[in-house]
């Protein structure tokens, strides 16, 4: 954030005005974090106080104090030192000033009417014009528009009615009039003076709102002057109430719709020479009716970098070289001497009266339509001449190039308005309805730099609101960008790279980008300092999609991201350089990669040094493919050590990740617990609500691991892990992943012989079994029905109890309707029913069995027999791969 304060200073009158000038000190904090300054800049300043109520009956005292309490630059204490100014310029004798004014006053009188005559007898007069030119107009790369007019009198604020009156004169003083109240705008200090001129400002708003199409050079000064206000929050309100935003919408689609079409009115000059030309028929059509808007385009604005000399333009008079008229007119084409005419025509109505304007237009528009009469005739010349054709088409192209480069100062100060405006969520709003993402998206097929970074600034400021995004992903901008990103001016790429990011989290977007070929392209950012953290991010929501993530394996991201985590120097990577690698790590060829060379070793170095929690956790995601768990058995020791000396838990929950996935047969897991004493820290681990969840699903994890060892298993029941794992089962009974995991080690430890007897005569597993053989959870049914299997072959009690638990289960809704039926029954006669030893009571009722006959008995055996000796063949088999709770 930003953190602004000023000083303080000394107090000057002015030299002519009667006005104090008050000195002080800007200074300025750009702050990172909180008291860590980093960057500071300090200017000195002037602020001009006009003492408009001042004269010879004014109290210098109650001007003084009314002053110092609404200026905040001005001190209490330099009450005395104000009144003692103003006291001064109240007595001063401005006699240089009176005889200036009056001067001004009178001579003012003189010069309007001889410049009127002088601008209606000379069309040179157009040089005296201050205007915005593409050589005096320019934005920087930090956004900042710079411009510099050239008037041949200074211009002042007490003058400002004069360059009012200017307003409603003819367009040329209208535009020498806008410009110089641009030069006062553009002092900041001036600004709320002139907010409290309502008529300038509604002169200003009427003249764009009526002229705007007249001329660019108009509209561009003072939509520039509007943009001086927008450049502060406090004056919003101001343009909002003149409309001028509206009306910068307004004068941008129109020039962008007039730039489109005279940019197909060349097309359809060049499409002859195509190598697939239309029809005859079809491109003398095509090419009449874009020549005629054409020409009427050009009639509505025709900047002066646009008009050729006088010098230049042929005379009807002068005999062509070839002394053929008709040569003479075969050679030109029928538009170019059209515009030809209303050049010439232009100029005499400048330099005639308002009367004979309007014969001058009429006799011009009578030749116009001579001329062309003539050019029609000889039309057949003009299509058999290609050189003239070329010719005509090449200059053309250079009068749009020279009118793009002035419309677009036009369209850059449009937008930059509209950009300061959009801070209001209402008025962006509002944009949105007028379709300026539209507009925008269009303004990136030009090639101004300045207009191409400011489009895409506003884009990337539309792009975070779903609507915008939409309309973005409808005009095909991912088809726009990739020119703008592989441009040599890094500035336009950041904005670029930034307006690519924002638009990546829409996965269909991203698609979008895939098919254009945008991955190879953000590639080559990893490498760049400026453009790394933009493009890694970018990188990371393309490897989202798993079809995305085999891509990379044909370009060198993955190496060039390794090798940026390893060759690091600080002690955090990047997080964002370490999610994308986790990610590409999923897919096997990937995964080769980022270990070939000795890369394996030196991630786990740098893991262990700085017991980074991300890197550890690349290198977990890294084990979870078979091919690459060998390589991991010279670190095993140096993980199950650092879990009981590290006090990172995050850090410890990817290390039992690591150990977790290394199912490997090679491995003692026994000797592992026992050499690193984890048994009375596992234990105390799994204490009930003891530590974070992620630690204790990791551990129990890792015990599952080390049970499919049988001499591991055993050293499990006997340190009673497994009372532990049964108490956290009482507990956790909610968390599915956690009871998953449990009973998963309950399965690897039922599977052993040694083991087995322990776990159904010694602990309450299979009672917990059974409750959970009837849970929501598929993949918990599944893991409790294999237990099952393997306690009701071993132990022919239980088998009993599980089979009727399974009947009932599987016959529960006729079971219930029995058991509605016999509650209707008196008490007595259930007690004189009741089976007194049957042991299978909180079960199942064994009368329901032994009345309902459902099953032939024969057959039942027969099945028992089969499933006994189906079961016994599988229980040495080794189970199917670890459960996920789904």
């Amino acid at each position: 954030f930003i953190f602004r304060r000023w000083k303080g200073g000394s107090i000057e009158p002015h030299p002519t005005d009667k006005a104090l000038i008050v000195n002080y000190q800007l200074e300025a904090t750009v702050f990172g974090e909180p008291n860590n300054p980093m960057l500071e800049e300090r200017k000195h300043c002037q602020k001009i106080i006009r003492l408009r109520s001042l004269n010879a009956k004014t109290d210098p005292a109650t001007l003084a104090r009314e002053v110092v309490e609404k200026c905040d630059l001005i001190h209490k204490s330099q009450l005395n030192d104000v009144e003692q100014i103003i006291f001064y310029l109240k007595n001063r004798k401005d006699n240089s000033g009176e005889y200036t004014t009056d001067n001004s006053h009178n001579s003012n009188r003189r010069l309007t009417s001889v410049h009127n005559s002088h601008m209606r007898s000379s069309a040179r007069s157009h040089t005296n014009v201050a205007v915005m030119t593409s050589s005096t107009i320019g934005m920087g790369s930090g956004g900042a528009i710079s411009l510099t007019t050239s008037t041949t009198d200074p211009v002042s604020i007490n003058n400002i009615d004069e360059y009012v009156e200017l307003l409603y004169e003819e367009v040329a003083e209208r535009v020498r009039g806008s410009a110089m109240i641009l030069q006062i705008a553009r002092n900041a200090d001036n600004l709320e003076e002139m907010e409290k001129n309502e008529a300038c400002l509604s002169a200003l708003s009427r003249v764009l709102r009526e002229d705007w199409r007249k001329c660019l050079d108009l509209s561009t000064n003072i939509i520039y002057i509007f943009f001086c206000f927008s450049t502060y929050t406090k004056f919003h309100p101001l343009i909002v109430h003149y409309k001028i935003g509206s009306l910068c919408m307004d004068v941008i689609d129109y020039e962008l719709r007039r730039y489109e079409t005279m940019r197909n009115e060349l097309d359809v000059r060049k499409q002859p020479h195509d190598s697939t030309p239309l029809s005859e028929k079809a491109s003398k059509d095509k090419l009449n009716c874009s020549t005629d808007n054409f020409l009427d385009i050009m009639n509505e604005e025709r900047p002066k970098d646009m008009e050729p000399p006088r010098r230049r333009i042929p005379e009807l008079k002068q005999r062509p070289k070839s002394g053929n008229w008709s040569s003479f007119h075969g050679t030109v084409s029928s538009s170019l001497i059209k515009s030809q005419i209303l050049n010439s025509s232009y100029h005499e109505a400048l330099s005639v009266g308002n009367g004979t304007s309007c014969n001058t237009n009429s006799s011009a528009s009578e030749s116009a339509y001579s001329v062309d009469s003539t050019a029609q005739s000889n039309e057949s010349l003009d299509h058999s001449d290609p050189k003239v054709k070329k010719e005509e088409f090449d200059r053309l192209n250079k009068q749009l190039k020279m009118f793009a480069k002035k419309q677009e100062q036009l369209l850059r100060v449009a937008f930059y308005l509209l950009l300061n405006m959009a801070e209001n969520v209402k008025l962006e709003e509002k944009m949105r309805r007028k379709n300026i993402v539209k507009m925008l998206v269009k303004a990136l097929d030009r090639q101004n730099i300045d207009l191409l970074m400011l489009a895409s600034t506003f884009l990337k400021k539309l792009s975070i609101v779903g609507d915008n995004k939409d309309d973005m992903c409808n005009l095909n901008i991912v088809s726009k960008l990739p020119r703008l990103f592989q441009n040599s001016h890094s500035d336009l790429v950041q904005v670029t790279l930034k307006l690519v990011f924002n638009l990546s989290f829409d996965c269909a977007i991203r698609r979008q980008m895939i098919a254009a070929g945008y991955l190879p392209m953000i590639i080559k950012f990893i490498n760049d300092e400026k453009h790394h953290a933009t493009a890694v991010k970018i990188l990371y929501h393309m490897s989202l999609e798993d079809k995305v993530k085999s891509m990379f394996t044909h370009t060198e991201c993955v190496q060039m991201a390794t090798d940026a985590i390893i060759l690091n120097l600080n002690v955090k990577v990047d997080p964002d350089l370490i999610a994308l690698c986790i990610n590409l790590s999923l897919n096997h060829r990937n995964a080769q990669i980022m270990v070939e060379g000795k890369r394996l070793h030196s991630l786990m170095d740098r893991a262990f040094k700085y017991q980074d929690a991300l890197l550890m956790k690349l290198l977990r995601t890294l084990s979870q493919h078979e091919s690459l768990q060998l390589l991991y058995i010279d670190y095993v020791g140096d993980l199950a050590r650092i879990l009981t000396i590290c006090d990172n838990e995050s850090f410890i929950v990817e290390c039992l990740g690591i150990l977790g996935n290394l199912a490997l047969t090679d491995l003692d897991y026994s000797q592992i617990l026992q050499n690193f004493q984890l048994i009375p820290w596992i234990r105390q681990l799994l204490l009930p609500c003891s530590r974070l969840d992620d630690l204790v699903l990791d551990t129990i994890v890792y015990l599952g691991t080390c049970a499919c060892d049988e001499l591991c298993a055993l050293l499990l029941c006997r340190a009673k892990v497994v009372l532990s794992l049964i108490e956290l089962l009482k507990a956790k009974q909610e968390d599915d992943e956690i009871v998953l995991q449990i009973i998963f080690v309950f399965q690897q430890i039922l599977q052993h012989e040694s083991t087995r007897e322990y776990m159904i005569k010694e602990t309450e597993s299979p009672a917990y079994l059974i409750d959970l053989m009837h849970d929501k959870n598929e993949a918990i049914r599944n893991v409790c029905d294999y237990c099952l299997d393997i306690i009701a072959i071993s132990n022919s009690e239980w088998a009993k109890r599980i089979k009727l638990e399974k009947f009932r289960n599987h016959n529960s809704q006729w079971l219930c309707m029995v058991e509605s039926q016999q509650d209707r029954e008196t008490e007595q006669d259930f007690l004189e029913n009741n089976d007194a030893d049957n042991e299978l009571d909180m079960y199942l009722r064994s009368e329901y069995l032994n009345n309902c006959d459902l099953y032939n008995s024969s057959n039942i055996n027969e099945h028992d027999n089969d499933t006994n000796s189906i079961n016994s063949n599988n229980i040495g088999s080794p189970s199917y791969s670890r459960p996920i709770s789904t």
